[in-house]
């Protein structure tokens, strides 16, 4: 017998969120952030647990700490494997749960991490009152958006599920392999998204698998969530604990409770909390969170002790968060060209074409795809293990079979490769993944040019990670546009989600700011939350006549190109006389816009195409 029985360093975590939701039932995240810099020893945990410590110690809050542009591990296992219990504190009220174990898994992790951490606590919830393990898969998997990579994994596991009770097999090590075919290592069918067995997604899978082969036995749950792989304590651990919620205690196998001692030690990783308790200590502590989460909710306690009724809201409604399905394609000069019937192509200083690998496919940068937190994409990366940069630096290139007018280029930026998993990245230097400095080449006819003026958005950070930065310029006429820097990283390679340019296939439209082929409000916006600025301005600030100044030259320019005149309908620009009109409403518009504006003169809004 162990006794007393010790913790880790996920269960070190759930008992810290039991200790602040026992006085906090509606935290904030300023609470949170606050309750980690109070009782976390970072060193103490791992992946993205120990990435988020550290970023809320350099001073970031919550959700910042987890977020997939500052924590490196955004992607991995931490949130769903230490939020379970939460969603058992909300019995029957799945929204709440959800919400609840969504806040407290932002700490370390983003996208459809958290999404997979909501599933668990939503089943967690739901296990009060149904005893079917297939309907509390379902009821789960309601709190997951339809675009996320979490609900494509626990899809594909009930369908294999589903066809294997149909035959009347249910062979579950037929499953695995399917699982560990898609999803588990890197096969053609994968794309190569697989990111070691500490992932968010492969674990989801393999718990669901637990959980429905397991058919509601503790014991044949738990050895399935054991022999199955991947995180092989965690899996079985949140599997294990669903079916306990479902059978209680009476229903655990009596070898597992008869001797069981009651002594427990929480953990490591914690400091200013006491970590000596019992495990019955624990179930009353989790017990009065409960108690709070029913009555934060608008429910009710009757009685007293063991006689207590819990009164609970009626509805069990769910809303999964907002979807992010991916674009039907790219957008700008690559989209404009296509529509036109041309061709568009890419390049870089270190090129790959492999459909099916994510990492080595170039011509996924101008799929249009600019966001991974959903549905798992990996950055292309010019990490060909050798890495000797060219001269002049890294570069990605878009070629158009024509020549066209830019304005802008946009670099979507991928993530960075770590050089070790648990390491800081801002004291053992990653491999590489990022740029150290960034400039604009236009081609024509195979000479490349560096543009003048070259403004970023946003300045290069290497601790910023999936950034989104405008290069904007002096417009210019090329059938080629790169962006071209010295890499980063020990092994100096950089990577990209996807490369946009904006500007017109013929010629300049004086007035359209964002490139979208009209001159309407969005342009006059632009332009009037710029007003006035000098030096470092261009097209895409409303600086259309490129003298460096935004003023009312360019409020006319935009004026006479206006795409519907004033007082009519249909294309076509204002006469003359509503030219003078026009300028006058527009020089109200800005001079509204200024009131609105930092009293010191600052801009109150950069707007980016």
């Amino acid at each position: 017998m162990t006794d007393p029985w010790v913790g880790d360093d996920d269960t070190s975590l759930e008992y810290l969120y039991m200790h602040e939701l026992s006085t906090n039932p509606s935290p904030t995240n300023t609470d949170l952030t606050q309750t980690w810099i109070d009782h976390i020893v970072p060193e103490s945990f791992y992946i993205a647990n120990r990435q988020g410590g550290w970023l809320i110690e350099d001073g970031l809050s919550v959700p910042d700490s987890g977020s997939i542009h500052k924590n490196m591990h955004w992607y991995a296992i931490d949130s769903q494997i230490t939020t379970e219990t939460i969603g058992s504190a909300a019995p029957g009220m799945r929204q709440r749960a959800s919400d609840l174990v969504g806040q407290f898994g932002a700490i370390t992790n983003d996208g459809y991490s958290v999404h997979a951490a909501a599933y668990y606590g939503a089943m967690y919830a739901a296990a009060a009152f149904e005893s079917d393990v297939e309907q509390l898969v379902a009821k789960g998997l309601e709190v997951v958006p339809q675009t996320s990579r979490t609900r494509q994994v626990i899809e594909d596991v009930v369908n294999w599920y589903t066809a294997d009770k149909a035959d009347q097999t249910l062979d579950w090590r037929a499953t695995q392999e399917q699982l560990y075919d898609k999803y588990g290592h890197s096969a053609d069918s994968s794309y190569y998204r697989y990111r070691y067995w500490i992932e968010s997604t492969v674990n989801a899978g393999m718990t669901t698998l637990a959980l429905l082969y397991g058919q509601g036995d503790f014991v044949d749950t738990v050895q399935i969530g054991v022999l199955g792989g991947w995180d092989a304590d965690c899996n079985p651990a949140t599997a294990g604990g669903l079916i306990g919620i479902v059978n209680g205690f009476s229903g655990l196998p009596a070898d597992l409770t008869s001797v069981a001692s009651d002594d427990y030690v929480i953990g490591s990783g914690l400091t200013n909390i006491n970590t000596v308790s019992t495990i019955s200590g624990v179930a009353e502590g989790w017990q009065a969170v409960a108690e709070a989460q029913i009555l934060a909710a608008g429910g009710s306690i009757t009685g007293e002790g063991a006689n207590r009724t819990y009164h609970l809201p009626d509805a069990d409604d769910v809303s999964p968060p907002l979807e992010k399905p991916d674009p039907a394609g790219p957008g700008g000069l690559v989209r404009r060209v296509l529509d036109a019937g041309g061709r568009v192509g890419v390049s870089a200083s270190v090129e790959y074409h492999y459909p099916y690998n994510d990492r080595k496919n170039l011509d996924a940068v101008i799929d249009g795809i600019i966001d991974v937190s959903y549905n798992g994409h990996l950055p292309y990366v010019t990490d060909d293990g050798n890495n000797p940069q060219p001269a002049g630096g890294d570069y990605y290139q878009l070629d158009f079979d024509r020549d066209v007018t830019f304005v802008s280029v946009t670099f979507h930026e991928g993530d960075i490769i770590w050089n070790g998993i648990n390491t800081d990245p801002k004291v053992d230097e990653p491999k590489g993944g990022y740029f150290l400095n960034l400039t604009v080449q236009v081609g024509d006819g195979g000479q490349f040019t560096e543009v003048s003026n070259v403004q970023l958005s946003e300045p290069l950070d290497a601790y910023e990670y999936f950034q989104q930065i405008t290069l904007s310029f002096v417009p210019v006429a090329g059938d080629a546009i790169r962006i071209r820097g010295d890499a980063g990283g020990r092994w100096g390679f950089t990577s990209i989600v996807e490369l946009e340019s904006l500007g017109f296939l013929d010629g300049l439209s004086l007035g359209d700011a964002n490139c979208d082929l009209v001159v309407d409000i969005v342009d006059l916006t632009i332009l009037a939350a710029n007003w006035g600025q000098t030096g470092w301005v261009n097209w895409v600030d409303g600086d259309f006549m490129s003298d460096q100044r935004i003023d009312i030259v360019d409020l006319t320019a935009l004026a006479a190109n206006w795409t519907f005149p004033l007082g009519s309908v249909g294309e076509g620009i204002p006469e003359p006389a509503s030219v003078g009109l026009f300028v006058a409403i527009g020089l109200a518009v800005v001079a509204s816009n200024r009131r609105r504006t930092d009293p010191r003169g600052a801009k109150n809004l950069k707007t980016s195409p």
